[in-house]
């Protein structure tokens, strides 16, 4: 009996050990075929096609930035076999436009959106105003789909021609905020949520108090709602040269059309003007084709993807002074740096790197956040003072959301710049916990001990003793009152000037200009403009802040090609297709849930303005 046990462990050490060889033997052949690549690699790149369609593909959602090199995500990516490409940024598809408009190689243009999902206004105004600047060459862009949702077919507006599959749709349906509410969950459940606030409009909240929507809150929503609602429709109306009531009837006209289309939504789309032609897949390649010939091996029109462009194109280089550019894109929390997170430290670390870069003259920060941690926004806040301590100036440029923590770190900005369309304000400060004692109670479990003072055994299991809620919300309110302080000392307003606009509000750009907010309303390249002309300088370059990656993080990126994950990613992969939108829903109730990672359990985070 022994000995078998004996050669039982002395077999699976030998086991183990095999596939502890394999594993190194196969890391150091990934790590020697990866130096092979890169020392032998060819300065020449391909040479690009004498005339070509430049493709805009966009697959996934439009990001404000490269996601900081994460050697764990890397890790884990590589793990899962995701090959997927990275999705592409905001800079380099206006980048890309802006460069082939002069480049006498590309002929006409392609938006192939049918993979993207849903963006935000600004976000989608930007890159048409990239198109529209691509369009003043002369040259055609064409937008062929099976179908177009409503984000999607907001950039195939810009389009000379609009394809649309004969089988297919365009589904515009309008804006909306949706949420679940929990408190009768929570009853039958016997979890005991505790919260304290700030800000008659700080909605938040709501959803963990009511089964329903807060008539104040109701209110709030709709009015910005609107506005941007407003936004898309006039828009579409000037670049297709249609009726609003084309892009968003009422029921009755929408089914009286619908009705003499047949039911055909492909049909009801090209009979209201929303596209210039019905075509099969072949049709739409040969159209492009006419414009710039047929590629026989790829068996479709001669092109060249974005991503590929922009490797194979000369970028134009100048030696005038610099104009540094920080993107801080998502929610902001302390931790480890990730995808669609804003790290305290790792932008506080650029924002050091920019003031020490005798190189930049000025700073633009790129917000796109609805808030998160009220610890981690002070710690950028801090940093961002320091920054203008420097002489240099400093400017805040807005993308689709620069809300409640958002505008924390903007506020001391000596100019700011947002889009019509951006969402910012809701100065307010929520904490928020849950308490299991009655769940637990009911199970027959009981939480006692003994402690030194009144503050400590307070917890999940035993809930929070009213001098322990008293003091949190002391602190809340401490928070709100810093809050409106800086933003009032920043703005150059009175207390009273900001509480008007405080309360947790949420406010569009346009309102937030005539707030006082906000200093002008404009894209990221007034921003840029902007600091050059605060700077002195009649002539500037761009100059993207950051870090250096160690070797083991170039290593990691080029072996394993990360492209991020996130939450709601992870929940909608695992779902069927007829389930995903219910599972997106979920995805980003966990991911705000998720951010709750305040030292104080304090935060300035503005979760409606999330989805748009």
């Amino acid at each position: 009996m022994w000995s078998a046990i004996k050669w039982f462990l002395r077999t699976l050490g030998r086991v183990l050990n095999a596939i502890r060889m394999l594993i190194i033997n196969l890391i150091f052949l990934a790590v020697l075929v990866s130096f092979v690549l890169l020392f032998t690699a060819k300065d020449e790149k391909p040479r690009l096609p004498d005339s070509a369609a430049l493709s805009l593909t966009i697959t996934g959602s439009i990001l404000e930035q490269d996601d900081p090199v994460s050697p764990r995500r890397l890790a884990q990516k590589w793990l899962a076999g995701d090959t997927t490409p990275p999705p592409m940024t905001l800079g380099q598809i206006k980048e890309a436009l802006d460069r082939a408009r002069n480049d006498d190689r590309i002929q006409a243009l392609v938006l192939r959106l049918q993979n993207m999902t849903e963006s935000s206004l600004t976000r989608l105004d930007e890159i048409g105003e990239a198109i529209e600047g691509f369009k003043t060459s002369g040259k055609p862009v064409y937008a062929i789909g099976d179908y177009y949702t409503q984000s999607q077919y907001y950039l195939a507006a810009h389009a000379d021609e609009i394809l649309l599959n004969p089988a297919g749709a365009v589904t515009i349906q309008g804006m909306g905020v949706y949420r679940l509410h929990y408190k009768s969950a929570f009853e039958r459940f016997n979890i005991t949520p505790h919260v304290f606030r700030v800000g008659t409009y700080k909605s938040f909240v709501e959803p963990y108090l009511r089964d329903d929507m807060s008539e104040e809150s109701r209110e709030d929503t709709l009015r910005w709602l609107n506005q941007l609602w407003q936004h898309y429709q006039d828009n579409i109306v000037t670049l297709r040269g249609i009726p609003a009531d084309h892009i968003s009837p009422d029921k009755e006209q929408l089914l009286s059309r619908f009705r003499a289309a047949g039911g055909d939504p492909a049909r009801y789309a090209l009979e209201q003007g929303l596209v210039d032609r019905l075509a099969s897949r072949t049709e739409m390649l040969e159209t492009v084709a006419e414009q710039v010939g047929w590629d026989s091996q790829a068996n479709q029109y001669m092109g060249v993807e974005l991503p590929t462009y922009l490797s194979r194109s000369e970028r134009r280089r100048h030696s005038a002074p610099a104009v540094g550019l920080i993107t801080a894109s998502g929610a902001i929390m302390s931790g480890e740096a990730g995808s669609n997170t804003i790290n305290d430290e790792y932008i506080s670390q650029l924002v050091e790197e920019a003031r020490l870069d005798a190189d930049i003259q000025a700073l633009v920060l790129r917000i796109d956040s609805p808030g998160g941690s009220a610890f981690a926004a002070e710690q950028i806040r801090t940093a961002l003072l320091q920054f203008k301590d420097s002489g240099k100036p400093l400017v805040v440029s807005m993308g689709g959301t620069a809300a409640s923590g958002g505008y924390w770190i903007a506020a001391d900005a000596d100019r700011i710049y947002a889009a019509p369309t951006t969402l910012t304000g809701s100065i307010g400060v929520f904490g928020l916990f849950l308490t299991f004692e009655e769940a637990f109670e009911k199970l027959g479990l009981n939480t006692d001990g003994v402690g030194t003072t009144d503050f400590v055994g307070a917890g999940l299991t035993t809930g929070l003793p009213e001098h322990t809620k008293e003091l949190i919300q002391l602190g809340v309110e401490h928070t709100y009152d810093r809050f409106v302080s800086l933003v009032a000392d920043g703005r150059g307003l009175s207390p009273e000037q900001v509480e008007r606009a405080a309360q947790g509000h949420v406010w569009t750009g346009t309102d937030a200009r005539e707030l006082g907010l906000v200093d002008e309303l404009g894209y990221l390249d007034d921003a840029l403009a902007g600091a050059a002309e605060l700077a002195g300088l009649p002539e500037f370059r761009v100059k993207p802040v950051r870090l250096q990656p160690s070797t083991k993080e170039m290593l990691l990126e080029q072996l394993l090609l990360d492209s991020g994950n996130t939450l709601t990613g992870l929940v909608q992969s695992a779902l069927p297709a007829a389930l995903r939108p219910a599972g997106e829903q979920l995805g980003r109730e966990l991911s705000a849930l998720a951010r709750f990672d305040d030292v104080k359990g304090q935060y300035v985070l503005c979760v409606e303005c999330q989805e748009f």
